[in-house]
């Protein structure tokens, strides 16, 4: 049982949400669920969405080719997402799948870390979360922006768990989009999951792109 999850049932405050991201790229990363225990260890109640590697890049090539509209490739990618969640659920059973924070909070008293169904909560979400605009379907919002947007809906913190370092210029990393979807956050970490030790890096908000600037998704993962 995670001594994280444990924890936080003793809290006499009311426990603070951090959403986490797990990059879709560092699905192939040995020993993922303890890296992942590791990087969520110090906060409350952490809520992981999964972004969706190869299979929203499928789903990308789908849409170079002509083959689906942009909102169906939008969509579709997004429902990549719950794929990744389902499927880092089905191999570990400290891992739960949930599609709200009600749902993640019980799991997280319960001793197991909540990765969101991103699909399910979203169409939720975005009619309940009234004060923050509806996500576009683009290409140019990626899971990023997603997980910053349900952070800032629910009041929380966000992690970026990344393939590499922050760096100087960590919005080379992330869609234009995060700089819109980030404003109303507090706290912004990444975090270099491929590293062990964790490399940890509070970054500063918000995070601007440079005016004129393009980011490929594909860098978003």
């Amino acid at each position: 049982m995670n001594t994280l999850l444990t924890r936080s049932s003793t809290n006499t405050t009311s426990p603070k949400v951090t959403v986490v991201k797990l990059g879709g790229s560092l699905l192939d990363v040995a020993g993922l669920t303890e890296r992942l225990l590791a990087a969520v260890s110090d906060v409350d109640i952490p809520i992981v969405i999964v972004g969706g590697g190869s299979a929203a890049d499928l789903v990308r090539q789908w849409k170079h080719q002509g083959l689906v509209e942009n909102s169906e490739a939008h969509r579709l990618a997004i429902a990549a997402m719950s794929f990744n969640a389902l499927h880092l659920v089905e191999s570990d059973r400290r891992l739960v799948l949930v599609k709200s924070k009600d749902a993640a909070l019980e799991a997280s008293l319960a001793g197991q870390l909540p990765l969101l169904d991103t699909s399910s909560a979203l169409l939720v979400e975005q009619v309940l979360s009234v004060q923050y605009p509806s996500l576009p379907e683009s290409w140019e919002v990626t899971s990023d922006s997603i997980a910053a947007w349900f952070a800032s809906a629910w009041n929380g913190d966000l992690r970026l768990l990344k393939s590499v370092p922050s760096g100087s210029s960590p919005q080379d990393h992330v869609d234009v989009w995060f700089e819109q979807a980030s404003k109303a956050l507090q706290q912004l970490t990444w975090i270099n999951l491929r590293t062990l030790p964790l490399e940890v890096t509070r970054l500063p908000l918000p995070m601007a792109h440079p005016e004129d600037r393009y980011v490929p998704a594909e860098h978003c993962k």
